[in-house]
């Protein structure tokens, strides 16, 4: 059996950019894992409220989609986080999804890899994909997991990552390691 890898879709557009290009990832994946493709949007995820009932009890007293899907999150070989760029970061839809991985321990991230593509309209030299890949790699940093890919994209409707080769290309190969 396959090690599992799961590709979650921050954007709230369906097939917009940042979906194009997680879609060109698991099709490489596919290769070296199991891939489970998760929408954030679909799924109903409440934020999380700091009381600390999941560290000191174990469970979230949050009764909601997060439940099961932060239970595939721990069983994960590779996680792959395809956002837009919304104010300078990520989505909502992927930011209450990281908040709620709180409730994990620590041995649920380790050594487990994680890859983030990013799509803004902006270009690259923009602070946003600086931020973003600096978030992501302190929350490698501090749960120990393997930081092993990032990709920052300049693209919008009027010029879709699907137009753009190089940009696709880079997409496929980011989780074969020869970006």
């Amino acid at each position: 059996m396959q090690q599992t890898m799961i590709i979650y879709y921050g954007s709230p557009h369906e097939f917009g950019n940042s979906s194009t290009l997680a879609d060109a990832v698991a099709q490489t994946a596919a290769h070296f894992y199991d891939v489970k493709k998760v929408r954030l949007n679909d799924v109903s995820i409440h934020p999380c409220q700091g009381c600390n009932h999941c560290k000191e009890e174990g469970t979230c007293i949050i009764h909601d989609d997060m439940t099961a899907l932060s239970q595939e999150f721990a069983q994960a070989k590779a996680v792959c986080f395809a956002t837009s760029v919304y104010w300078w970061g990520v989505t909502a839809q992927t930011k209450l999804f990281i908040d709620r991985l709180y409730m994990l321990p620590k041995t649920a991230f380790a050594g487990k890899k994680l890859y983030v593509i990013a799509v803004g309209e902006d270009t690259l030299d923009g602070v946003q994909y600086e931020l973003i890949d600096r978030q992501f790699k302190e929350i490698a940093k501090e749960t120990g997991m393997d930081y092993a890919g990032y990709l920052p994209v300049s693209a919008d409707d009027d010029r879709p990552s699907s137009d753009d080769r190089e940009t696709m290309e880079k997409a496929r190969k980011l989780v074969s390691g020869t970006n």
